[in-house]
């Protein structure tokens, strides 16, 4: 084997640059090039989306019962609190508007199961869908929330509303178009026994 193990290194590069090149002087008397436009970047804005229609819709709503007045007017000043704070955090993330209501809708849970007195509670103070005309359970819902739910802006605490059962606070999580249910009935005639039933003894 060769005294040198590996090969020697060229001394200059092939791709090495001619240090003692210079650039090309401008020509005297020749107007300067124009330096080129670079065109302003698009700023993306987001843009709401505004959904319009005039199907029936259906909400899936939470609410929060208490007894008295001023624990509905304190939880509410809680989480309306809780809502400014969200939307004041600075934050790079597109989806922020869509965690921050995560966020809410589970803090509004929290305090349903600390507070409410609706056997709801245990549902973390979920309704269900609701829609107009729906038959309504006595013991959790009346008229009058079913008249106010679709009268309050999505994702946002309504007022506390007092009703015979107490004083609710209410929250739409989610809204659609309501596709009422076709059940097929029966038809009444008589029922014919199997093949084979009437056999004698």
């Amino acid at each position: 084997m060769s005294e040198k193990e590996f090969p020697e290194e060229a001394e200059k590069t092939v791709y090495e640059r001619d240090k003692t090149a210079k650039e090309p002087a401008p020509q005297e008397g020749a107007a300067p090039r124009p330096r080129p436009k670079i065109k302003p970047k698009k700023v993306f804005v987001p843009k709401k989306a505004t959904f319009q229609t005039d199907k029936p819709m259906e909400h899936l709503v939470r609410h929060l019962r208490v007894a008295s007045k001023d624990s509905a007017d304190l939880i509410r000043s809680i989480l309306v609190d809780f809502q400014k704070e969200l939307a004041e955090k600075p934050a790079d993330d597109p989806d922020k508007e869509f965690h921050d209501r995560q966020k809410l809708e589970k803090f509004f849970c929290r305090l349903v199961k600390k507070y409410s007195t609706c056997t709801t509670r245990v549902l973390d103070g979920e309704l269900g869908w609701i829609y107009k005309g729906m038959k309504i359970t006595e013991e959790i819902m009346t008229e009058e929330m079913l008249d106010a739910i679709f009268k309050l802006e999505k994702y946002t605490i309504s007022q506390p509303l007092r009703t015979r059962l107490g004083h609710h606070l209410m929250l739409i999580c989610e809204s659609r178009i309501h596709t009422p249910k076709v059940v097929e009935e029966e038809p009444g005639g008589p029922i014919t026994p199997p093949a084979g039933s009437n056999i004698p003894t």
